[in-house]
């Protein structure tokens, strides 16, 4: 991200009770991102398991 280190964002969702995953799993709700037409697997994976891509602006949002 551009305006927000990945430790503060972490930090934020924290404390607004969000949980932080590593991993691409069914439970995962949101990916963040600036890409969302990457082709990687991860991508990939997370597309089939219907997870919302979202930027940084929609971020932003959700935790301030």
């Amino acid at each position: 991200m551009k305006t927000i280190t990945k430790e503060e964002a972490e930090k934020r969702v924290k404390e607004s009770g969000g949980v932080i995953r590593e991993d691409i799993t069914n439970d995962l709700w949101y990916f963040v991102t600036s890409n969302s037409g990457n082709e990687s697997e991860e991508f990939q994976k997370a597309r089939k398991l219907g997870v919302l891509f979202i930027n940084e602006a929609e971020f932003k949002k959700m935790i301030d």
